[in-house]
């Protein structure tokens, strides 16, 4: 009889701690979409075929493609050499315009930022180097509209974590369902 007693408890507090677990990531993304810094990446060219996969969009940004080149390139000398590897994953240094577009990046080696400067959250993998969100879904039968995005806008807080918020035409305008 003690132990069903205990186990109801044990169960309640596991349903509890996710519950708390839950609210807290949504409370987290409800103040990155609130006090985030916007970002905005222009999308670079994704194979036609994954383009539009039922109801999601392939991305990848162009700001990313001599990252990767070069971290290919580190991670190929350590392999060859036996020294240590680049990370998996880190933060690189994006430098935005006026319009806050990216407009070049770096890996972060801990320079200092400059007020045009921005900290995002990489992570390296198989399928390449990523530092934003790698699908967008959207609502099934609004492929057609999403097809002209050109760019992502993001939310980004202090220590790299990017959010995308919305997808953007040629004009920078907000694509809405």
């Amino acid at each position: 009889m003690k132990t069903k007693h205990w186990m109801k408890w044990l169960a309640g507090g596991v349903v509890l701690l996710v519950l708390i677990a839950t609210n807290l990531s949504v409370y987290q993304k409800e103040q990155l979409l609130k006090n985030g810094a916007v970002v905005i990446l222009e999308l670079a060219p994704v194979d036609p075929r994954s383009l539009m996969q039922g109801d999601y969009m392939a991305l990848r940004y162009a700001i990313t493609q001599s990252l990767q080149q070069q971290l290919q390139a580190q991670n190929d000398a350590c392999h060859d050499s036996g020294a240590a590897c680049v990370p998996a994953s880190g933060t690189v240094i994006v430098e935005l315009d006026a319009q806050r577009r990216a407009v070049r990046a770096e890996f972060d080696h801990g320079q200092i930022l400059r007020a045009q400067d921005v900290v995002m959250k990489y992570h390296f993998s198989e399928h390449g180097l990523n530092i934003g969100t790698r699908s967008y879904f959207f609502q099934e039968g609004h492929a057609e509209r999403f097809a002209g995005a050109r760019y992502g806008e993001f939310r980004v807080d202090k220590e790299g974590t990017a959010l995308l918020t919305y997808l953007l035409d040629a004009k920078g305008k907000r694509i809405l369902p």
